[in-house]
């Protein structure tokens, strides 16, 4: 048998050392936020005159607690949140490329950035989705109905191809009437020029309450044209950072389905029902692969409450959007909301 030469054994170990280096995942963020405890939060504001891609509305309360979650899940309950705000994807994306934030909060979960090889997404957060707003005194009950009535929404955009599409595969007859601003469309609305008002429900919630004083004459049909989820999205470099966002996600969503609120997560440090033991650190390293506390999940549930309470209090029945849960309603109720095992 041949001995290896010295320079030989020399190269072999240097190469493992690199490999072994080189395989470990970049934690950059997450060594930020130790040494600030501060987390930047960037929100598309989605200005819609500035993107012809996303037609959601401005959701910054929902996407402010969402990165209020993550940021004391990782530092615990002294945690500060930065926001910043972008006119739309492009430039908050650039934004998170260049570190000047850490993360985005609710971005389109599409094709086009899923294939971005910079950046990656989360599980969806939320499920936005073109809709239709009508006048509550109408008769108009489905989308089906406004067959012959003229449809406002602004033109050259996803919403306007979604809608053509939808009325073209029911072979109904599609009125449109298309607006370059903003401002001017919801205008034509609100005058009677139109009978319906089509757009991404946050959007259409959105314009709903500048409405003022008239908001109540207008409803948001159930019924929905097609799907448009939203995510967080995080540098690609930061895959520890990533799986934080993660599991903060489904702990949010896993105290939802257990019962566990801001209010009572301290009594329920004593169940004995396994999902919450696990959630709360009592039964199950839920902390040391993450490189967290054990009472990371309790301490973020207690600063923002379950899923549930979060979007109750800033896009449900307790905001000023009133949307209906609707797909974001959890999985034994109907909805695509649930959380991954913890085990």
């Amino acid at each position: 048998m041949r001995r290896a030469l010295p320079g030989t054994l020399l190269l072999l170990a240097l190469c493992s050392f690199k490999c072994a280096f080189a395989t470990q995942p970049t934690d950059a963020t997450l060594d930020r936020l130790h040494k600030t405890s501060t987390l930047v939060c960037g929100i598309d504001q989605n200005e819609a005159e500035f993107s012809t891609t996303d037609d959601h509305g401005s959701i910054v309360d929902f996407d402010r607690e969402l990165c209020k979650a993550a940021a004391v899940a990782v530092i615990g309950r002294d945690a500060k949140v930065v926001i910043k705000g972008y006119p739309d994807d492009q430039t908050s994306l650039a934004a998170l490329r260049s570190g000047e934030i850490d993360v985005v909060a609710s971005i389109s979960a599409d094709f086009t950035h899923s294939t971005d090889a910079s950046i990656q997404l989360t599980r969806p957060v939320l499920y936005d989705s073109v809709g239709v707003m009508v006048p509550t005194v109408s008769n108009i009950a489905t989308p089906s109905d406004l067959s012959g009535h003229k449809i406002c929404f602004l033109a050259e955009t996803e919403v306007e191809v979604m809608l053509r599409t939808w009325f073209e595969k029911r072979h109904l007859d599609f009125i449109p009437f298309p607006f370059q601003e903003e401002g001017e469309m919801e205008a034509a609305y609100v005058t009677g020029n139109c009978t319906g008002l089509a757009g991404d429900i946050t959007r259409l919630a959105t314009s709903r309450v500048s409405f003022g004083a008239q908001a109540n004459k207008y409803k948001l049909l159930p019924e929905i044209l097609s799907k448009d989820p939203l995510a967080l999205a995080y540098r690609s470099s930061d895959a520890q950072w990533g799986r934080v966002l993660e599991w903060t996600i489904n702990a949010l969503i896993q105290a939802e389905e257990s019962g566990v609120t801001a209010s009572n997560v301290e009594s329920m440090q004593s169940s004995h029902d396994p999902a919450i033991a696990r959630l709360l650190g009592k039964s199950h390293e839920v902390g040391r692969p993450l490189g967290l506390d054990e009472n990371w999940a309790a301490h973020t549930i207690q600063a923002v409450g379950n899923y549930g309470e979060i979007f109750a209090r800033d896009l449900g029945p307790n905001s000023q959007l009133k949307i209906p849960r609707g797909q974001n309603e959890l999985w034994d109720k109907g909805g695509l909301m649930y959380a991954l095992p913890l085990k």
